[in-house]
């Protein structure tokens, strides 16, 4: 009976200490692992930041008693405060050096910075456009804040801009110079567009705007693509891409429309 008994104690004894062993393995990994995450970063390696325009350098994981010092490697393009705080001076590039000092350790970080002027841009600038045409312009503005963009034409007989929105419409063969001014910035870009005559050749080429399409007419690219050919999985690609234009109410072309419809329609729903 006491052999049994030492037996099973030993037995017991191995299970624990193999439990042990096994718990203080997973516990120094776990905490190996949650002592380098705990180290601190910052919130971006890089960052593009206009002309009049501070951006507030943000970190991660700091203690509470950590100390941060700053370093701009070119004052001449940008500064840098003792709370973080980087102003841009001049275009051009600089790296921001932030030093962190906590738990006994000492930390180095930093951002590539470029900076730049505010500028404006039509980001879907149409060179040629045929006859007929509905196409919408896109304005973007990069460092400025609330900006008011407004849209005319050079010769409205050949392509006439709504004023607020920037949908042009291509009426007559010829040039017309398209200017966008943002109200705010007092910026403008322009641009020079050619509207090419109606044929039967390039009908389908003409634009037509997506404001008023149906919600209804959605296309999703099957999840299952395995027994499709290749020519069907570039279909649905482009339908995809169409699919990103139509949700943007961005202008798309004849061609598009129907490939578009043609698509939704294979997978049977919408009218």
């Amino acid at each position: 009976m006491d052999v049994d008994r030492q037996r099973v104690k030993a037995q017991n004894i191995r299970k624990w200490t193999a439990f042990f062993m096994l718990f203080s393995v997973f516990f120094l990994l776990t905490d190996g692992m949650l002592l380098k995450a705990a180290e601190p970063t910052l919130t971006v390696s890089k960052k593009t930041i206009y002309i009049g325009t501070d951006y507030q350098i943000n970190c991660k994981n700091l203690a509470a008693t950590a100390k941060l010092s700053y370093k701009s490697s070119d004052k001449k393009v940008a500064t840098v405060n003792a709370k973080g705080v980087v102003t841009p001076v001049a275009k051009g590039t600089a790296t921001i050096t932030v030093t962190i000092k906590q738990s006994g350790k000492t930390y180095t970080r930093t951002i590539a910075l470029t900076v730049k002027k505010p500028y404006i841009s039509i980001s879907n600038k149409a060179k040629t456009l045929v006859q007929s045409s509905d196409y919408l312009l896109v304005g973007k503005a990069y460092g400025i804040k609330d900006a008011k963009f407004s849209f005319s034409s050079s010769d409205i007989l050949v392509a006439k801009v709504d004023k607020s929105t920037g949908m042009l419409h291509a009426r007559g063969e010829g040039e017309a110079k398209i200017t966008m001014k943002d109200a705010t910035s007092g910026l403008s870009v322009s641009f020079t567009v050619t509207v090419t005559a109606l044929t039967e050749e390039n009908a389908k080429e003409v634009y037509v705007s997506t404001e008023s399409f149906s919600k209804k007419y959605t296309y999703k690219k099957p999840s299952k693509t395995s027994d499709m050919t290749k020519e069907e999985i570039a279909f649905a690609d482009r339908l995809v891409e169409i699919q990103k234009k139509v949700t943007a109410g961005k202008s798309i072309t004849v061609q598009e429309m129907e490939d578009y419809y043609l698509g939704k329609s294979m997978q049977g729903g919408g009218k």
